[in-house]
């Protein structure tokens, strides 16, 4: 079973219309047990390949003193 926030490539099995359709080689991301509005009743992973970014912050960038040339638009 896969951890929620874990991604996975993997083969789902879905319910929709009152039938299983098996989705194969997708991405999914465990949250709520719902594929796109349909719920998901199997998964086969193929490869697990990490989890979410839970960072929510910002890098502070510094402003370059360099000078472009003007004609070649190369920096000086």
């Amino acid at each position: 079973m896969i951890e929620i926030g874990e991604i996975v490539y993997c083969n789902l099995t879905i319910i929709k219309k009152n039938n299983e359709v098996q989705l194969k080689e997708i991405v999914y991301k465990q949250k709520d047990g719902y594929y796109k509005g349909f719920k998901v009743v199997d998964i086969d992973i193929i490869k697990r390949l990490g989890y979410e970014n839970k960072s929510k912050g910002f890098d502070e960038v510094k402003k370059s003193d360099e000078k472009r040339n003007n004609i070649t638009g190369a920096y000086e």
